[in-house]
């Protein structure tokens, strides 16, 4: 067999070379540009006069927060329910993600399982692709037709999308594993689920566990969310104050929102790094399943997993969730009431046309979201990259006091873009525009500008700068070495998160579109508001289809640039 690593290299000419970058200038700026056209009015009015002064008595209040001792507490008891439904919620995802990523995982079958349980396979594969294809506002919104008001109708939402992307995650995981130890016990007669016990689970734990707490970072943001739906927490207090204008009570709210989430990714990304094994960067891109594990065995780890049992005891008993809700006699009732009305679809009364136009509004809006995000990573993210010791050539204190500066500076912007949820940048967008694509874009590339400039600047603080350094001493000027050795590869980082982004920016599109901005979400809010459940079928039907149509190409592009 020819040994290909000995062939000669395929040459690439110049031409070839351009066409590329000429191909892939046009899959940006077409798509922009129709985005653009969609979204900005023909002939109609932009800018809601009426709604400006509005941003200017909330602005006027920045300062002037409410800060007396009852509000105080009645934000210190939302921010313990935040936690308490993000903690219950991830644990609930990790439980459905450890079963269903063994279920999953091939390696976990170390002999080849039936037909028929590989047809069980197959189903459980699309079922978890179709749950997180629904976002979890979404979810909410259909529990509540179920539970009411139920505390366990936030824990639900949150642990079935995400239990469904953990399975696929820890699969990924346990199928990068060496198997030399599974075949072994395997061979030696061992029971099969002992043996993925014994031979799985402790090489793949760091992993997950450094995933598990990176879940629930995000699960607190997810959680500050459904305060659109009213299910309770820091995001249902800025709802409630947003709408009766309480503008002091906003900033308050607003600050707990970030500092809650400031201390939430400290602590995550702590962890993750003590334990050297993957960063939040990297379990987005899905590139953790290769860190190699270097340290596991830090005190603030050890710490965190021992804090975990008390943490859940804790926030089960003060959020009042209880299980008793999924079994009561009404709760089957109206989950029975509830499939029959989603059966069989039917299509709005603007017919196939209305749902067409919903879906090229959402994919214009997830295409200028990310137009305004990449345009805030790449103004602020550079600044929010840590300096390295070593790297570049002694600096006065002056210029270290001023790079420090910036470096707080950035890193502050980004959290703060971050921490609010897209429902209240919407909320201020529609105050200065009329519904329509433009602000839910705005709101949404303002959030996924805060998350992706983060990843981006913790990816690129990971970039190799040996490189530059060689140049730098060779006579290379700072900035061209840069240019030549960094540049590139920062380059291709920012596109494979911006792709990354992309894909769960379609799904967030719902979000903005629950206020009133435009897309599927705004029909989704409108149809389950005046109970029209067939027609709301047809619209996660829609949903669906379009996430997975993003979730494919996006990955497919990922792949093509990685190749």
């Amino acid at each position: 067999m020819t040994d290909l690593r000995h062939l000669p290299a395929r040459r690439v000419t110049g031409r070839q070379i351009a066409l590329r970058r000429g191909t892939g200038a046009l899959i940006v700026v077409l798509p922009l540009l129709w985005a653009l056209q969609r979204a900005l009015p023909r002939g109609g009015e932009m800018v809601n006069t009426g709604g400006v002064p509005l941003i200017g008595d909330l602005l006027g209040t920045a300062l002037s927060p409410r800060l007396d001792i009852e509000f105080l507490q009645i934000v210190l008891e939302a921010a313990g329910t935040t936690l308490a439904f993000a903690a219950l919620g991830t644990a609930g995802a990790l439980v459905i993600g450890l079963l269903g990523g063994l279920v999953l995982s091939d390696v976990a079958w170390s002999r080849r399982p039936p037909w028929m349980l590989r047809l069980l396979r197959a189903g459980l594969r699309a079922i978890l692709v179709a749950t997180r294809s629904i976002h979890e506002v979404v979810w909410a919104l259909l529990l509540v037709s179920v539970l009411g008001l139920d505390p366990l109708v936030a824990v639900l939402a949150i642990a079935l999308p995400f239990g469904a992307q953990t399975a696929q995650v820890f699969g990924d995981i346990f199928d990068a594993l060496p198997t030399r130890a599974l075949r072994a016990l395997r061979g030696a007669g061992a029971p099969a689920l002992p043996a993925v016990v014994y031979a799985l689970l402790p090489p793949a734990g760091p992993l997950m566990l450094s995933y598990s707490f990176y879940r629930f970072e995000c699960a607190v943001r997810s959680t500050v969310l459904l305060g659109a739906v009213g299910v309770g927490g820091l995001g249902q207090e800025l709802v409630v104050s947003l709408s009766s204008r309480n503008w002091n009570e906003v900033w308050t709210l607003v600050a707990a929102v970030i500092m809650l989430s400031a201390l939430v990714d400290a602590w995550s990304g702590r962890l993750r790094s003590n334990m050297a094994i993957a960063s939040c960067s990297e379990w987005s891109a899905g590139d953790a399943q290769q860190t190699g594990v270097r340290r596991t065995g830090s005190r603030w780890a050890r710490w965190s997993v021992a804090a975990v049992v008390p943490g859940l005891l804790l926030a089960w008993i003060t959020s009042g969730v209880s299980l008793s809700g999924l079994t009561n006699d009404r709760t089957r009732v109206l989950a029975s009431r509830l499939l029959d009305d989603l059966i069989p679809p039917a299509l709005p009364r603007g017919g196939a046309g209305e749902v067409a136009t919903a879906v090229l509004d959402t994919m214009a809006m997830a295409v200028l979201a990310m137009a305004i995000a990449v345009l805030i990573t790449v103004v602020v993210s550079p600044w929010a990259v840590g300096a390295r010791p070593g790297v570049g050539p002694p600096a006065t204190f002056p210029v270290r006091a001023a790079r420090w500066g910036a470096w707080g500076l950035a890193r502050i912007v980004l959290l703060v873009l971050r921490s609010v949820p897209p429902t209240v940048w919407a909320v201020i967008a529609l105050l200065a525009l009329f519904p329509g694509v433009l602000p839910g874009a705005l709101a949404l590339g303002v959030y996924t500008g805060g998350v992706l400039g983060r990843l981006v600047a913790e990816s690129w603080e990971s970039v190799n700068a040996g490189p530059r350094e060689a140049l730098v001493r060779a006579g290379v000027s700072g900035p061209v070495a840069t240019a030549a050795a960094v540049v590139p590869a920062s380059a291709q980082q920012l596109v494979t998160y911006t792709l990354y982004r992309f894909e769960i920016c379609v799904r967030e599109t719902a979000v903005v579109g629950i206020v009133g901005a435009a897309g599927l979400g705004r029909l989704l809010a409108e149809n389950l508001t005046f109970f029209r459940f067939p027609v709301v079928t047809t619209l996660l039907i829609a949903s669906f289809a379009v996430s997975a149509a993003s979730e494919m190409l996006s990955r497919r592009l990922r792949r093509a640039i990685r190749a």
